[in-house]
């Protein structure tokens, strides 16, 4: 009886897994396979569609690149620093992962607006913050960027403190401990933040809607098309970016694996 209960539990626990598997993959499968290659192949030939794939690509790697260079900072001063509020610094970094990403635009527009000291001034300089691929770049970071300090910020807390004495003891300074201590021991935890945070980038819609309508990202070039002609014309498209994008982040996957082994 013993054995049956045992077998039943993994059972289920299999089941269970499979299920969600399941239910994150058959919807694009399903329209992967449902679309005709020659409508998709026409669709994807459109220049506006490529234009709006190419100012995707290119936003996203520099958001992504921001992120980085900032965000990996930020997660080890909160692993190393001790100060008062810290758990709510913490907190509120978490929001722009869960706020509605229209009102992450809203909250972006009170300061990179147009009518704001800050973009008003840019856009009197030819700088400008909105409708441009600097708003669609501030929309992608914005929205992402706590993938970077969170993931990095697990795979530092994980480096021994034995290990930091050892080094401030041989007299390294903080710059020197973070990039020959924390940055290869958490290099794993870093490149899995990249690559969520260049794959959610990609798809950023909400934010951008307000702050970038113009010119087009991906997912704002399908939701326009969407909206003239309904979801039965946006098959081939929409199949077309799901065939594009798991192309696209298994090459990315494929790259950081082997860059890891490389390091390890």
């Amino acid at each position: 009886m013993n054995w049956m209960s045992r077998n039943l539990r993994t059972s289920a626990l299999y089941a269970a897994g499979l299920v969600a598997v399941a239910y994150a993959l058959w919807p694009m499968i399903r329209l992967a396979v449902d679309a005709p290659p020659g409508a998709v192949m026409s669709a994807w030939e459109q220049p506006e569609l490529l234009r709006a794939a190419a100012t995707t690509l290119v936003s996203a790697a520099i958001s992504t690149s921001l992120s980085t260079a900032l965000g990996v900072p930020a997660a080890y001063l909160l692993v190393r620093s001790r100060f008062p509020g810290k758990w709510l610094v913490e907190t509120l970094l978490v929001l722009p992962l869960v706020l509605p990403p229209i009102v992450g635009g809203v909250a972006l527009m009170d300061v990179f607006g147009p009518y704001t000291t800050l973009g008003g001034f840019l856009a009197a300089h030819h700088l400008p913050l909105t409708l441009s691929v600097a708003g669609i770049v501030l929309s992608q970071w914005y929205v992402t960027s706590p993938f970077l300090v969170f993931t990095s910020r697990a795979g530092f807390a994980e480096v021994p403190r034995d290990l930091h004495e050892a080094f401030r003891l041989e007299g390294a300074d903080g710059w020197t401990t973070f990039w020959r201590l924390y940055v290869p021991l958490a290099a794993r935890s870093i490149t899995a933040g990249v690559a969520l945070t260049f794959a959610r980038a990609m798809g950023e819609f909400g934010a951008t809607m307000l702050m970038a309508y113009h010119p087009y990202s991906l997912p704002i070039y399908v939701w326009v098309q969407f909206m003239s002609g309904g979801v039965t014309s946006m098959v081939p498209v929409a199949a077309g970016v799901v065939i594009a994008l798991a192309i696209l982040v298994a090459a990315a996957r494929w790259i950081g694996l082997r860059w890891m082994k490389a390091g390890a």
